[in-house]
């Protein structure tokens, strides 16, 4: 059997389909399933994309919809699993697997099934501790928070898992299991994915619910996806124990490693899908606990004996056979030629699949009996600290060697610390298809799309549609890879060479990027000179940073003349100076160009004050784009930075000449008071205080710390403390500095797409100060 597996769908089934089929023609050999590990984005119609957690600039329809209205039919048999980018009203019809079109299996929350003699199990969605221990408490529609819970991991989901006994020979899961680089080759995969090393270290990347999973299933091989990144390892269990081969790999895009090939011994066919009778038989003991509210299932309610409910199960299906009951369609599907209203869509049917598949096993449907808690007004918003984005946010840059193609002649033994995910062919030891691992012989399918004797016309499609371009009318990742490749480097080099001279600089640069997107959008405006402009106006006469975007365009116009935007120097340089303080690295795209038009008179109406109340900073930030999470997430750059005494003043009244006392009883009085030594009444307007007293020049979670402690140096920033809205947030984020980090990336990239100018637009400045001609 030849079983193919792909790393992140994201809704990108032509695609897929037509590599695989172009790599039958090729070979001249046949693929007989595909299993994708998650992110698959099975949208139907325009109302499933309400239940896709995906920033609506990101939401396209992709092509499922067609294999689901039939117009396509999965040419290769596919299962998949569930990750956190899906439409998950769909997904919970077929909460116990089922088809989702045809040729196209969900394997449920949880599940396992058989393909041609081989056992697949899987576990939908990725882990969160806080949800983890609940039910499934989410009912479509979901409101902000619900929309993320509810693809979070749930025990009643894993503990199901566990009861199995029977060998599993292939389990797919979408976060990848705890520890796992422990058995692979992590030092290489953190050359290339640096922002994970600190996660590997602490022992906290990837699911602990997998790990769990891991060491009791044992499964000869176990896929994951999520991260974006290919990584291979081999985890022996126990002394002379079984072996499981795991192999993390990317999502579709040129150049990546996101698809896998490889042949398993197996029973002769007929290869089709069938229900697992031990699965069904724990499925039909657990499914009185279903915890469908806050409330988590008592599990000792449950006599763990399994025969009687396998032997019920054995004679249902030798009345009726293994067979899964046929797809049906249960809502409309996506028309391109006509434009619906997502009301007239907006309906959460039973699906007939689970309905018979409830009867075949005599069980109740408590799928919609619950209560919608979906408005609930005590649910705290989500803080999704697990969350890989469907842009490219976490793709740092690849290795060199990432992008060319490896000579198909080259192979090595996968002995789990080797380097083995970089050879398109694998060799192990011919076993029967019943043991701890497979023959095996794998084809890595990187679309490099280098110099071939005849390219498809698939290759060309890819390119053409994947692959940015100047003329791309949208930002893209390694948008200046062919027309000055270092652009990066030198930005991050002016950046860190400053910094290391003036350790203010990076505080100045990130507010200078917030002045400049927050007024006419992420165009360089606010760094052109003369009267009248942005930076002439009284609020950014303060800002600094200027000399090291003048520095690195000097560099670029060398190497690159003509080629990279100030715009785009500017969103890069905060981002490197974050890292450069010590916060999280992170990629963002590229391919701003830079405004003509500079104007004082905007900038007021579009800056937040330091005296803002919540309702006026939440006006501003949604004016651009930005959801109250990002208000709270964004707020945390004041972590760096200084401010002059004029930005709090008004916490506290001149009592005497020279001497002030607090007014603003939301500050603590021993933090007050070392204000107020610094500023006097009467202290020159140079003098300046640093945003951050405990860690000044270190970006990191002290801000919220210093908040609930009642030292946030603003106004602005104590009502993040005092509002409902906003506190649970910020406590998070004080207890929890990865999660901080995490979401600031997701966050900033936000900021920095905010009506940003591509394609013809704006112009590509020779000097950042001025406009050309």
């Amino acid at each position: 059997m030849r079983i193919a597996v792909e790393g992140c769908m994201h809704g990108d089934l032509d695609n897929v389909y037509k590599t695989l089929q172009y790599m039958e023609q090729i070979n001249n050999y046949k693929i007989d399933l595909l299993l994708c590990c998650g992110d698959f984005q099975a949208v139907r119609n325009e109302a499933d994309m309400e239940s896709l957690n995906v920033p609506r600039k990101y939401r396209e329809m992709k092509s499922f919809w067609k294999y689901y209205s039939g117009q396509e039919i999965a040419p290769i048999p596919t299962i998949f699993i569930g990750g956190n980018h899906e439409a998950s009203n769909y997904l919970w019809e077929l909460y116990y697997g089922g088809w989702a079109a045809p040729n196209i299996y969900f394997l449920g929350f949880a599940g396992v099934v058989k393909f041609g003699g081989i056992r697949i199990g899987g576990l939908s969605g990725i882990y969160n501790a806080r949800h983890f221990h609940l039910g499934h408490f989410e009912r479509p529609p979901y409101n902000e928070s619900t929309i993320r819970s509810v693809y979070h991991v749930r025990e009643f989901d894993v503990y199901k898992l566990l009861q199995v006994e029977e060998p599993i020979d292939i389990f797919l899961s979408h976060d990848w299991p705890r520890g796992i680089t422990d058995f692979g080759n992590w030092k290489e995969l953190v050359r290339y994915k640096r922002h994970f090393e600190k996660e590997i270290q602490d022992g906290t990347l990837g699911s602990e619910a997998a790990s769990q999973l891991l060491e009791k299933l044992k499964p000869s091989y176990w896929f994951s996806a999520h991260l974006h990144c290919k990584f291979a390892a081999a985890v022996q269990h126990g002394e002379g124990g079984t072996v499981t081969k795991f192999l993390a790999l990317d999502k579709c895009l040129p150049g990546r490693r996101f698809l896998q090939v490889f042949e398993l011994e197996s029973e002769p066919g007929p290869y089709e899908i069938q229900y697992d009778e031990e699965w069904l038989a724990i499925t039909r003991k657990f499914n009185s606990l279903f915890p469908l509210t806050y409330k988590s299932a008592n599990f000792g309610d449950v006599q763990l004996d399994m025969q009687d409910s396998r032997q019920w199960v054995r004679s249902r299906l030798q009345g009726r056979g293994a067979k899964p009951f046929e797809f049906a369609r249960t809502v409309p599907c996506y028309n391109p030629s006509q434009s619906v209203s997502i009301d007239s869509l907006s309906e959460n049917p039973r699906n007939p699949q689970t309905e018979s598949f409830l009867l075949l096993l005599e069980l109740p449907n408590l799928l919609d009996n619950a209560q919608n808690p979906a408005s609930s007004s005590h649910i705290a918003p989500d803080i999704d600290s697990e969350e890989i984005p469907i842009d490219d946010i976490d793709d740092i840059e690849e290795l060199p060697e990432e992008s060319s193609a490896i000579p198909l002649n080259q192979s090595e033994e996968w002995n789990g610390r080797a380097s083995s995910a970089d050879f398109y062919k694998i060799r192990m030891t011919k076993l029967k298809p019943s043991s701890s691992s497979f023959r095996v012989s794998m084809e890595t399918i990187l679309l490099v799309f280098s110099a071939t004797a005849k390219l498809y016309s698939l290759l060309i499609f890819l390119i053409v549609v994947l692959v940015a371009s100047p003329s791309c009318a949208d930002l893209s990742f390694n948008f200046y890879a062919a027309s000055c490749p270092t652009a990066e480097f030198m930005v991050r080099n002016t950046v860190r060479s400053a910094t290391s001279v003036d350790p203010t600089i990076p505080g100045k640069l990130l507010r200078l990027v917030f002045h400049d997107c927050f007024v006419n959008g992420c165009d360089a405006s606010v760094l052109i000179q003369g009267n009248g402009t942005e930076r002439s106006d009284p609020a950014n006469t303060s800002l600094g940073g200027f000399s090291v975007i003048d520095s690195a365009k000097r560099v670029l116009e060398i190497f690159c003349p003509g080629t990279v935007s100030c715009a785009d120097i500017l969103a890069l340089a905060a981002r490197d100076a974050v890292e450069a303080a010590g916060g999280p690295a992170f990629q963002i795209p590229t391919g701003r160009r830079d405004g003509t038009v500079s104007r004082a008179a905007n900038v007021r109406s579009n800056i937040v004050d330091t005296s803002f109340t919540m309702n006026e900073m939440i006006k501003v930030f949604s004016s651009k784009g930005l959801s109250l999470h990002d208000l709270v997430v964004l707020s945390g750059a004041h972590t760096i930075g200084s401010a002059h005494c004029s930005a709090f003043s008004e916490r506290f009244k001149e009592i005497s000449k020279g001497k002030r006392t607090l007014i603003d009883a939301s500050l603590d009085k021993s933090y007050a008071d070392e204000l107020m030594q610094k500023c006097p009444a009467g202290a020159s307007s140079s003098v300046t205080v640093n945003n951050d007293p405990a860690t000044s020049f270190v970006f990191d979670n002290q801000y919220y710390q210093n908040l609930i402690a009642h030292k946030g140096l603003f106004k602005s920033d104590s009502v993040l403390l005092t509002d409902e809205r906003t506190r649970k947030t910020l406590e998070a984020f004080a207890n929890d500095q990865d999660s901080f980090f995490q979401s600031w990336g997701q966050s900033f990239l936000k900021l920095t797409s905010i009506q940003v100018k591509t394609g013809e637009e704006g112009e590509i400045r020779q000097t950042c100060s001025l406009t050309n001609g």
